[in-house]
């Protein structure tokens, strides 16, 4: 008789990007259900990691990090038929770090963890056929990751969110061309501007910029014109212009501001 309090449970940010046509879901995972794992637990006591929660180190940051996926990746020990894809950060990386914390505390717990280097990527589904096929036609795409989730794995490839840390997301659209942004500071926000143009154009993936630092949020407006007008010239990337208005608002160390984009 199986133990009702037992799951096979794991730990993983959602993840959300313009997912391309050649990704069906009927045979890869759900978009809803695709997600970066942080720590792989199997099945393990709901109540005994529940309890462990309450006194684990939650993120320090507000805002959903961005990334870009960047290639398909072959990970060790995997079967071969397995498609994921690798997650590279687009500027500063808090996630390498949080999964190291996390890490090291459920091992102090006595749980049984992979001690191998973390790599971050996104497992989409298994299907030989169909990893040939993504593999051929893959380009680089924009990514961002929100809530925390506790999850469980269920029958179906199913992935049920059975315990949530809210993170805001990188940004918004509140209607054609009209983008809310969320940072911690010019910089975050800055970056986030471009991971939203890009889930808009992914063809923008190559020019944009995770290294270029702000001061303020007109130097990033003169930058992003770089970037954009460099996109239309060598790849046709649509987007005539983009700007942040000179205010934004500030609350509690939070920034939230407009990006205005008009396309072509």
């Amino acid at each position: 008789m199986s133990n009702p309090d037992e799951k096979r449970l794991l730990f993983g940010f959602e993840v959300h990007a313009p997912w391309p046509e050649a990704l069906p879901d009927i045979k890869t995972l759900k978009a809803k259900n695709r997600h970066l794992t942080l720590l792989f637990f199997g099945d393990t006591s709901y109540k005994k990691i529940h309890e462990h929660i309450r006194y684990m180190t939650k993120p320090s940051f507000r805002v959903g990090p961005v990334a870009i996926s960047d290639s398909c990746l072959c990970l060790p020990n995997r079967s071969p038929d397995i498609i994921t894809w690798h997650v590279e950060s687009f500027g500063d990386d808090p996630i390498d770090e949080y999964q190291r914390v996390i890490h090291d505390y459920f091992l102090e717990k006595g749980y049984d963890l992979e001690r191998k280097k973390f790599i971050k990527h996104i497992t989409l589904g298994k299907s030989i056929a169909l990893k040939k096929q993504i593999k051929k036609a893959f380009s680089p795409l924009p990514l961002y990751f929100t809530n925390l989730h506790l999850y469980e794995s269920l029958h179906g490839d199913r992935y049920e969110p059975i315990w949530t840390y809210d993170l805001l997301p990188p940004f918004e659209e509140k209607e054609e061309g009209h983008f809310i942004l969320y940072g911690e500071s010019f910089q975050q926000v800055f970056l986030n501007a471009q991971i939203a143009l890009a889930f808009k154009f992914p063809a923008l993936v190559p020019f944009l910029d995770p290294n270029y630092k702000v001061r303020n949020l007109h130097d990033g407006g003169i930058r992003l014109t770089t970037i954009i007008n460099q996109a239309f010239r060598e790849a046709k990337v649509p987007i005539e212009k983009a700007t942040f208005p000179d205010s934004g608002q500030e609350e509690k160390g939070l920034l939230t501001w407009d990006l205005i984009a008009k396309y072509e």
